[in-house]
């Protein structure tokens, strides 16, 4: 009989230490879909963070792309002006030898600015008959606001003749 109490004690320890181990596998287990969990999360919240860098990467590339391309074209644009630019002052200078310049060269002057030319038109043969203001333009450009001014005055017949007499200025600086 002490054979049977001690068979059916081993049994019992042994069935116990079974649900003992069946308990902590149950345990292991949740702690594991716990941590499964927990990985998933953290493996979706990296895939998320990794698209919108990528994300962010290719709008900054692209952004990056249109702004060389309008560092390009500002380029393009600031080379034309300044082609169009030197045209134009090589044209103020020689519009006097072009076939449809209705005046003789001889009488030209150049000022440059705020008007190109000034004709005294006449004055290679001795006699000035008029003076004509000339602004000269290529393109499509267009007068500016002092080189209008200029316009109106002389279209308002705003002009004069003054002469300056120097002589007693240069006696005062002595």
């Amino acid at each position: 009989m002490s054979v049977l109490i001690f068979f059916g004690v081993l049994t019992l320890i042994l069935l116990i230490v079974i649900i003992l181990l069946y308990l902590e596998a149950r345990s292991l287990q949740r702690k594991l879909a716990a941590k499964d969990a927990e990985i998933q999360t953290t493996l979706q919240n990296a895939t998320r963070t990794i698209n919108d860098a990528m994300a962010m990467r290719d709008e900054a590339q692209k952004m990056k792309e249109e702004l060389d391309k309008r560092i390009e074209e500002a380029r393009k644009e600031s080379v034309q002006k300044s082609r169009e630019v030197v045209v134009g002052k090589i044209s103020e200078q020689l519009a006097p030898f072009f076939p449809n310049f209705k005046y003789n060269p001889k009488d030209v002057r150049f000022i440059g600015t705020p008007i190109d030319l000034i004709v005294f038109n006449g004055l290679d043969s001795g006699r000035i008959d008029s003076i004509v203001f000339i602004e000269v333009k290529t393109g499509n450009a267009r007068m500016t606001d002092r080189e209008k001014s200029v316009m109106d005055a002389i279209n308002a017949s705003k002009v004069s003749f003054e002469i300056l007499r120097i002589d007693s200025a240069i006696d005062q600086v002595e």
